[in-house]
């Protein structure tokens, strides 16, 4: 006869190879995580924008890399909360460069002079709620704005006494003169009349010019869309059209940095870039500018919310860049004006510029 200690001592036999088979399981899935994370992370700063896969996950849902930590942690946990170190660290590979989630460490550092605040959005046309940029405008009182996709239905009752000029999709409105309309960038696009993708306009505050260029440049959505399929997910053999868009796209930006380059006032760019900032095209040819969101922006920054799916996620493909001259204050997104774009409202500093002092409490 079989006494029940014996089948009490089975049972507890089985929950702890159980007990092994899953510690060892969750072991070889975090470093495995791990390993997934950092591998994305390297792909994405070094092959995005220039290999068509990586440029397709630069673009996408990043949010999905940081599902697994919702099951790891937990399990983690339970069975071997010596990974939850491990576990931490790839958070903050995912959250940080990974996803992008920015610290406004530049706060730190300013100071009490006043601030030139800029606004940009690109506005998509007939999707503006004109009544909603209009409040925007009224509600933070930005001294420039940079508006992109500014076409016929966008129409915009400014404040008495504004200086705008307006060229094709392009806007620039200041508060402060417009002394000058220069020469606007324009790029000749392969099988293309030449187009504007840079308005540039020169400001005069407090007796210094600053070069103000509201840019728009060229968008990678159709050669994502052509190696995307509804069945398969990826089309690969469509991907010389997507490799052929990276390449144009790099070449606007090189002809365009080299353009804005020699200016000779202090320069700030607003506006639709259509490239993150671990885009390879980003880093080489604007990452030596200063950019406002990263320096002194909190949280990730999304200014545009396309949709795969009926899924939508986020990118920071919006900015406002600066020459060393400047440095940024205070950068946040705006609520939304009808446009797949959100607003870019930045605090901009300078030594040699003064603006208008702006009412305690203002965001």
């Amino acid at each position: 006869m079989i006494r029940p200690n014996v089948f009490g001592g089975l049972a507890n036999s089985v929950q702890v190879q159980r007990r092994r088979w899953l510690s060892t399981a969750v072991v070889a899935c975090t470093w495995s995580y791990m390993g997934a994370v950092l591998a994305l992370w390297l792909l994405l700063r070094f092959a995005g924008d220039r290999w068509w896969l990586a440029t397709v996950i630069l673009y996408g849902p990043r949010w999905l890399c940081a599902l697994p930590l919702a099951v790891l942690l937990p399990a983690a946990g339970l069975l071997r909360r010596r990974l939850l170190w491990v576990l931490g660290a790839a958070a903050i590979l995912v959250f940080g460069p990974v996803m992008g989630f920015c610290l406004p460490w530049a706060r730190l550092a300013a100071s009490d002079v006043s601030s030139l605040r800029v606004l940009t959005c690109n506005l998509k046309g007939k999707c503006t709620d004109n009544e909603a940029l209009e409040k925007l405008i009224q509600e933070t009182m930005p001294d420039i704005v940079a508006l992109q996709g500014c076409w016929r239905e966008v129409r915009i009752d400014w404040p008495a006494g504004w200086h705008v000029c307006q060229e094709a999709e392009f806007v620039v409105a200041s508060r402060y003169p417009v002394v000058h309309q220069g020469a606007d960038h324009r790029w000749l696009l392969r099988g293309h009349w030449p187009y504007t993708d840079i308005l540039r306009c020169t400001v005069q505050a407090a007796g210094h010019e600053i070069d103000f260029c509201s840019v728009h440049l060229l968008s990678p959505h159709q050669g994502l869309e052509a190696v995307l399929d509804r069945r398969t997910l990826l089309r690969p053999s469509d991907s010389p059209t997507l490799d052929a868009e990276i390449d144009q796209r790099r070449l606007e930006s090189e002809d365009a940095y080299h353009w804005a380059h020699n200016f000779a006032s202090p320069t700030i760019l607003a506006g639709d870039f259509n490239l993150p900032v671990d885009s390879a095209i980003y880093r080489r040819y604007w990452a030596n500018l200063r950019n406002a969101f990263s320096d002194a922006g909190l949280g990730f920054g999304y200014t545009e919310w396309p949709r795969i799916r009926g899924q939508f996620f986020g990118v920071r493909i919006d900015h406002v860049l600066t020459s060393p001259g400047w440095r940024c204050c205070r950068c946040w997104v705006g609520p939304d004006v009808g446009s797949d774009h959100l607003p870019l409202i930045a605090d901009l500093q300078s030594t040699d510029f003064v603006a208008v002092k702006r009412p305690a409490g203002d965001h």
